[in-house]
């Protein structure tokens, strides 16, 4: 058998263990049952034995003493077996009154009974014990391991079901235009992949079509706003002062659309399987500093902390500056005025947080930003812009690189604290 995937190889010792070990738990009770029932039985007095004691008993009965011992040794020759008379002087007080059998040094056995006719008491013997052979002594160990066997064999096929499963489900996770096709390769849980395959060509289907449309649409729009806007721009320059406060109004409403199209796309990128990871080590002081130059706003004071400053880490530049310009158009648009950029590498892990000292975000919701079109009521969530894309976007960039996102409360500002961390594969101080 073949060695399994971690999370396969979990499920099928698991099953293994139960199974084997429910059916080895009933073996051994019943084995015990037997037992003990073949203990009773070979207590009660074989009745061959008795019958000849009986036999030897009336036989010497009808003796003399003097003729006694040829009696006893005639009564041998006839029945083959070693018979005795000892005195009961011989043997302590309690002389068994049935039938009982004595193991002598040499692993004989013999059997002894009071006789109140003869004032004596009987020995008969040595009786031969039944042997067992090597494979009759095996026996039990041989049925043991017949059951770890069969159950083995029985979870063979199902674990290589697994495989396929899971094999082909991971690849669909990693590019959905691939549907999966495992109910040929299958051979226990056909009916279950014939569902999942169906299922997967559905969602294949489901989710190109929404991809497809989303950039048709953004790339159709941006060819008329681009025309509105240079129209507008055409027509300020010759309007008169009110009418140039209109279309100023209506150029930021066409800015403001053409901004969700970008985000749309930036969201659609990052999902798209054919995304190529550019991966590359930089200084993360000096980049983290030109980032966060590059995306402050006017009226927000912008502090950059940089701990471990000199190391280099491994990242994707374009990515994670997408990431952190999320950070901070987001913190500007909640922040009263002040923002932090805090990043540090320690113990494996590079991590980069914004913090503002805008409303906060309620303990229940912290997970929900940052899930697409996602945007929360009240004072964190009105009349503050935003189209619910730039903390998914956060997410998926830090997932990208192995790592998540969270989302918590600013020690150091009192509002909201967005942090990605990722592993930072190795850094070094410079």
């Amino acid at each position: 058998m073949s060695a399994p995937f971690g999370r396969e190889r979990r499920y099928v010792i698991r099953a293994y263990l139960v199974l084997a070990g429910g059916l080895m738990i009933a073996a051994l009770v019943l084995d015990f049952a037997f037992s003990r029932l073949h203990s009773r039985a070979d207590a009660e007095v074989d009745p061959w034995i008795a019958a000849t004691f009986a036999l030897a008993e009336l036989r010497l009965a009808g003796t003399i003493p003097e003729q006694r011992e040829a009696a006893v040794r005639a009564l041998g020759s006839e029945t083959g077996l070693g018979i005795e008379v000892l005195e009961a002087t011989a043997l302590s007080a309690t002389a068994p009154a049935s039938p009982q059998p004595v193991v002598a040094a040499n692993g004989e056995t013999f059997y002894l009974q009071a006789s109140p006719l003869l004032d004596s008491v009987l020995k008969l013997g040595p009786i031969p014990q039944p042997q067992h052979g090597l494979l009759a002594r095996f026996m039990p160990a041989l049925f043991y391991l017949s059951i770890l066997v069969i159950v083995g064999l029985w979870l063979r096929p199902l674990l290589a079901d697994l495989r396929v499963l899971t094999t082909a489900t991971q690849r669909f996770a990693a590019d959905y235009r691939e549907p999966l096709d495992t109910a040929s390769r299958t051979t226990q849980l056909t009916s279950f992949a014939r569902d999942l395959d169906e299922m997967s060509r559905r969602l294949s289907q489901l989710i190109q079509n929404q991809k497809a449309l989303t950039a048709a649409l953004s790339h159709e729009m941006r060819t008329p706003l681009a025309r509105i806007r240079f129209a507008l721009a055409v027509a300020g320059n010759d309007a008169e002062s009110p009418v140039q406060a209109q279309l100023r109004d209506i150029n930021a409403d066409v800015m403001q659309i053409d901004a969700l199209i970008a985000s749309l796309l930036d969201y659609a990128r990052l999902d798209h399987p054919d995304l190529r990871m550019e991966w590359q080590e930089v200084a993360l002081g000096p980049w983290l500093h030109e980032v966060a130059l590059a995306g402050a706003m006017p009226g927000r004071e912008v502090e950059v902390v940089v701990h471990g400053g000199g190391a280099h880490v491994r990242l994707e530049p374009r990515l994670v500056r997408l990431a952190v310009s999320n950070l901070l158009a987001n913190a500007a648009r909640y922040a009263r005025s002040r923002i932090r950029v805090e990043a540090n590498v320690a113990g494996g892990t590079c991590s980069i947080a914004v913090d503002d000292d805008g409303p906060g975000i309620p303990a229940d919701k912290r997970r929900e930003v940052f899930r697409a079109y996602t945007r929360l009521e009240g004072t964190r969530g009105e009349g503050t812009g935003g189209f619910g894309l730039g903390l998914a976007i956060v997410a998926r960039v830090a997932a990208l690189h192995g790592g998540d996102a969270r989302a918590g409360t600013s020690s150091m500002l009192g509002g909201v604290r967005i942090e990605i961390a990722w592993p930072s594969a190795g850094a070094a101080p410079e």
